[in-house]
């Protein structure tokens, strides 16, 4: 069995996150698809396999590389669970 306590994060964001009424710094995963990035808020296991559940897009201008693998985003994302 894998060790799922090991960290998975490969790129990670360091953002501000607004749900509903509140905001705070979270750490979320980072990606990029078609060399655009996004912050991956949730995950949920399917059978074994390890899939995306809530992602937010982010403005590619608004992120800043602070090590070799964390970004800084200097924009507020919100929280698409909770808009209405």
């Amino acid at each position: 069995m894998n060790d799922r306590r090991r960290t998975r994060l490969g790129l990670r964001v360091i953002h501000r996150h607004r749900v509903v009424d509140k905001t705070f710094r979270r750490l979320s995963e980072l990606l990029f698809v078609n060399g655009r990035p996004r912050a991956l808020l949730g995950w949920i296991d399917m059978g074994g396999v390890r899939t995306p559940l809530c992602i937010c897009e982010l403005e590619a201008s608004k992120l800043k590389k602070v090590s070799h693998n964390t970004y800084y985003y200097q924009g507020v994302t919100k929280d698409p669970r909770f808009e209405s």
